[in-house]
């Protein structure tokens, strides 16, 4: 039985209805939808998800990491540190994401994620198996003629941290894409993140700033959360954990560190959004200093969500933050609306079947 939480916490209210046929409007788009790797055919979300492109052509998707998950001994078992390996099932998981794209004629970006390094948590070992990934994705949508930027659409490339950055709508949008789990790499092990990867946090204040400056709507998207509601804020601290999994929570010391240093930058700048993935769910987090962000990962995975994570979140984030919504256990994307003045935010939910506005 489904468990959704719309209403539960300080959510203000949201209006939602049956997704019904959309329309192309003009203005601009973009839609957001993480962790979406996990299908060999695109699901109902995915499915929902394209019929949407294709109906708003001036818009851009942002695939927001762990394109690809491999199962391991055969699929036997369902987990696995794994991803992209150039398998038949990967390259379908993969595909199963690219296929809706066929007719599309918006810009297309993916992002890097864990499991798109294998969760590897050596930078050597790791990076042969993105760029597998990279090269792959990048190979079929530059066969794409229909999509609007057929090349740079794996971004930051080769393994690198980024911040990069592209300008869309008449430069009147800044997209900023960094790889977390790039950054959370060199913490490895480490109970600080070491000297030589801090200079990151000063380019990526430096390319909001210059977007700031130029009136631009910025937005960061990455793979891993700021800020977020479930298990990944669960405590971890057994001895006997791999690595790989304790790198995932937001309690390992690289990805905490990492998330205080971006979110003191991101409130320098109000009305800013960061995007991301990981946690499988959808969450809509609106900050007292007026700091947006969403967390779209319900693309193929859900998680669920227990009464002790709901106490965590009131002792710790609760006083940051000033509106929540949250959807659990339903698959489904964000939309973000920059027609006419102003934005508006949409969240589809129930593996994309409903539609709610997010005032």
């Amino acid at each position: 039985m489904k468990r959704r939480l719309l209403g539960w916490l300080l959510v203000i209210g949201c209006i939602c209805f049956f997704v019904l046929p959309l329309k192309a409007q003009p203005g601009f788009k973009i839609f957001l939808v993480g962790d979406a790797g996990n299908l060999t055919e695109p699901g109902e979300t995915l499915n929902a998800l394209g019929k949407a492109l294709n109906e708003n052509p001036r818009s851009a998707v942002l695939f927001l990491g762990d394109n690809s998950y491999r199962n391991v001994i055969w699929g036997l078992i369902a987990v696995g540190f794994k991803g992209f390996d150039s398998s038949q099932n990967t390259i379908e998981k993969v595909r199963s994401q690219l296929v809706i794209l066929d007719n599309y004629k918006g810009h297309v970006f993916f992002v890097p994620g864990n499991h798109d390094w294998w969760n590897r948590t050596n930078y050597k070992k790791g990076k042969p198996k993105l760029a597998m990934e990279q090269s792959f994705i990048e190979k079929n949508l530059s066969a794409n003629k229909n999509i609007a930027n057929p090349e740079n659409t794996f971004i930051p490339r080769n393994g690198e941290s980024g911040p990069d950055y592209v300008e869309l709508n008449n430069d009147s949008i800044r997209i900023i894409f960094i790889d977390t789990y790039r950054i959370i790499q060199t913490g490895y092990k480490k109970k600080k993140l070491p000297k030589e990867v801090l200079p990151f946090f000063k380019r990526l204040d430096s390319v909001i700033a210059e977007g700031y400056r130029k009136h631009q709507q910025v937005i960061v998207a990455a793979h891993h959360p700021v800020y977020s509601v479930g298990p990944l804020n669960n405590h971890l601290s057994h001895p006997y954990l791999f690595g790989r999994i304790k790198t995932s929570f937001m309690d390992f010391p690289a990805y905490r560190e990492m998330a205080g240093k971006i979110d003191t930058i991101l409130h320098k700048y109000p009305g800013i959004y960061y995007v991301s993935g990981h946690l499988h769910a959808l969450q809509y987090i609106y900050t007292k200093d007026k700091v947006r962000y969403i967390i779209s990962g319900a693309g193929s995975k859900e998680n669920r969500i227990s009464e002790n994570q709901i106490k965590v979140y009131n002792h710790q984030l609760r006083p940051a933050i000033d509106y929540l919504l949250m959807e659990w256990n339903s698959g489904g994307f964000f939309e973000l609306d920059f027609t006419g003045p102003g934005e508006k935010t949409f969240m589809y939910y129930d593996n994309a079947h409903k539609k709610c506005y997010i005032p």
